[in-house]
């Protein structure tokens, strides 16, 4: 029997002077501290665990947990080996009091340093790619075959499109509202046009230009002739009569003394095309005077140098002659009496536009059959040659700008399919010839310097 001295009643306080415990404790009870106490080391080193690293731990981080220096502390107390009445009067803690393990070694100062020097040179290594990429950004743009490497340079825009920039982007703006909003992913308007006068300033393949946009090919020709068509549409009003007054106000000094009334310099001019198969249109299309198959049309600038008449394209066995009396350039519309127009000795046509609107050809005199020309004759002929040139260097220009009316154009481009199925009033061909030239028409004059 225990005997309680002092209260005689059994008191489970350890601190209390009648605190017996029992000389025969339960191993349940042992056993069932051990696993509670094991189970509050876990949620301590899970809550450590997961302050550091903002993660839950794994099994092995649980493992490492247990083989440090307090975990072999409790599984110590509670192997049978430890002390048990110890055990007892330590009671259950609370978790909070259970101190946490901490997983994290302070680094020693030659790590510090080593990082130091590695986050160093990772920066400078950021730095040195970040300026490289933005070199080889700036190289891609300036020769790229796109609006970028043009912006603002009037010299390159026109080495690529024919036009300044001013006249690039007026062109791209009054265009652009007439076409509807491009799909995603799809070529920009503005890249459309000048890949489209990109191929009329240097007659480029479509392959190509559909290799450096990285598009399909049939989509690049889709592109192209639809461009040809809107601006076809929109900017054939540049080539149209200039009025007189107009005109006569702001005469060349060079075109006052000679001819002062002058409204028109005309001449006919020959474009290559490729051979056709069919026996008839080759022979239409014949030009014995270039010896090819050609396409000829009849062109007409006022003294300025503003193309003002541009006819439709005919093969190139027909005539000066006919081409200028079925192209309505004759029409009493395009002429005001004593009008004056200068021509080549081909056109032969004094009487018939004497007659009809009543205006004056003039033109060089035949030299064939004259061992030697009359003085008179001789300098009214310098006289119309001098001013004449000038209808020369208009054709030239038109060439040499958009180099695909200097080439041989193909016959898809002359007439396709499309326009034979639907017998199309404008071929293709002509179609191109006036956007030429009401390009050229947009640019400055070549008569004023």
């Amino acid at each position: 029997m225990v005997k309680l001295a002092v209260t005689g009643t059994s008191v489970n306080d350890p601190g209390h002077p009648d605190y017996c415990p029992s000389i025969f404790p339960s191993n349940m009870t042992a056993q069932e501290n051990c696993s509670q106490r094991v189970q509050r080391f876990e949620r301590a080193a899970k809550r450590c665990f997961t302050e550091e690293n903002g993660s839950h731990p794994t099994k092995k981080l649980k493992q490492t947990c247990m083989d440090e220096d307090k975990s072999k502390e409790f599984t110590a107390n509670f192997d049978g080996r430890g002390d048990l009445e110890e055990d007892l009067h330590e009671g259950i803690q609370p978790e909070d009091s259970v101190p946490r393990t901490s997983i994290k070694t302070p680094l020693e100062m030659t790590e510090r340093e080593q990082l130091y020097e590695e986050i160093s040179s990772l920066r400078h290594e950021r730095d040195e790619a970040l300026s490289r990429i933005a070199s080889l950004e700036k190289l891609l743009t300036l020769t790229a075959l796109s609006t970028s490497s043009v912006e603002g340079n009037d010299e390159a825009c026109k080495m690529m499109t024919g036009l300044s920039w001013s006249v690039f982007m007026c062109l791209t703006t009054a265009m652009s509202a007439l076409f509807p909003p491009v799909k995603k992913g799809s070529l920009p308007l503005k890249e459309q046009l000048f890949v489209t006068l990109l191929k009329l300033r240097h007659n480029l393949t479509f392959e190509f230009l559909a290799h450096i946009k990285g598009i399909p090919k049939t989509t690049m020709i889709d592109i192209f002739w639809k461009w040809i068509d809107m601006l076809y549409s929109k900017l054939s009003f540049t080539i149209a009569p200039t009025d007189r007054e107009h005109i006569f106000r702001i005469l060349p000094e060079v075109f006052k003394e000679k001819f002062p009334r002058l409204t028109s310099i005309v001449d006919c001019c020959e474009i290559f095309i490729e051979t056709p198969q069919n026996l008839l249109a080759r022979a239409q299309t014949y030009s014995s005077y270039k010896k090819h198959t050609t396409m000829k049309f009849f062109i007409s600038c006022n003294p300025h140098g503003h193309i003002n008449f541009l006819s439709k394209m005919w093969g190139g066995r027909a005539s000066d002659v006919m081409i200028v009396r079925e192209s309505g350039f004759m029409e009493s519309t395009q002429h005001m009496p004593h009008d004056q127009i200068l021509a080549d000795r081909g056109f032969l046509l004094h009487d018939e536009l004497a007659t009809r609107c009543s205006a004056q050809l003039l033109t060089p005199a035949f030299t064939k059959g004259h061992s030697q020309m009359p003085g008179i004759e001789l300098e009214g002929s310098s006289k119309v040659s001098s001013v004449r040139i000038h209808i020369e260097r208009i054709i030239g220009l038109l060439k040499n700008r958009y180099t695909i009316l200097k080439g041989t154009l193909p016959l898809r481009c002359v007439k396709s399919i499309k326009d034979e199925s639907m017998e199309a009033a404008i071929a293709s061909g002509d179609k191109i010839v006036r956007v030429c030239a009401a390009l050229v028409n947009l640019g400055p004059s070549i008569v004023f310097k």
